[in-house]
């Protein structure tokens, strides 16, 4: 789901693991990250305080490498870095529901959270823990923490990633405004050259603007391109 949000949105994603170098990202999403060590929550922590920002949902850093619960409260690994200290797992059971203080839906998992440095920006208004905090934020330094305590229906879940987008001023290669919905959009670049992909999984014609020339097609591409459902184009894009 966080990952559908992020590809609605037009934003590329890279899959990395917990050993990779994060301070190339502007933007780290750890969705359940069941297992960290404490070396890595503290990569993280460096990370953020430099101006990273990261988004970690429930049941992450609960155990060490060794399946060692961390001591203290859940979620373990991560408590100093997001500012927040949970005393309890209350799972929904199958078919259930709660909802939060703007209105949205959320599912499987809620937990009875306390906030330390942390604010809160959504609640829970109904369910087994009315008033508690779904989702918080913690600015740490330069950066910042954003804590996930259930599953957020997709729509909810689009808003706020978008949301941090917008703040971290990350924007897709073709402004989504004006690009038409199952349209993907990935742009890679060298030092000498920068190739501009497209693929349209949705079910209409995509118009959209592009320079440069087609390598599927082998056409000069100046303005204007369209492509059918499940057409694509690999665009080598002008320099400046």
């Amino acid at each position: 789901s966080l990952y559908r949000a992020l590809w609605e949105s037009g934003t590329t994603v890279d899959l990395v693991s917990p050993h990779s170098d994060l301070s190339g990202y502007r933007l780290v999403v750890m969705p359940s990250l069941y297992m960290a060590t404490t070396a890595f929550a503290a990569q993280v922590r460096d990370y953020v305080r430099s101006g990273g920002n990261v988004v970690i949902t429930y049941m992450s850093g609960i155990v060490d490498n060794q399946l060692h619960v961390h001591p203290g409260a859940y979620p373990g690994a991560f408590c100093d870095l997001l500012g927040i200290r949970v005393e309890e797992f209350f799972p929904l059971r199958s078919g259930d529901a709660v909802t939060l203080d703007d209105g949205a839906e959320a599912d499987v998992w809620t937990e009875l959270l306390h906030l330390d440095a942390a604010s809160a920006v959504n609640t829970f208004v109904d369910g087994p823990l009315p008033g508690t905090p779904a989702i918080t934020r913690n600015e740490l330094d330069d950066g910042v923490a954003w804590y996930l305590a259930t599953r957020l229906e997709q729509s909810k879940l689009n808003a706020l990633v978008k949301g941090i987008l917008r703040e971290l001023k990350i924007k897709p290669p073709i402004p989504m405004v004006t690009a038409p919905e199952g349209l993907e959009a990935v742009r890679r670049s060298d030092q000498e050259s920068s190739f501009l992909f497209l693929i349209n999984h949705g079910s209409e014609t995509a118009h959209f603007v592009a320079r440069g020339h087609d390598l599927v097609e082998d056409r000069t591409v100046n303005g204007r391109l369209s492509l059918q459902p499940g057409g694509c184009a690999v665009i080598r894009e002008e320099s400046g």
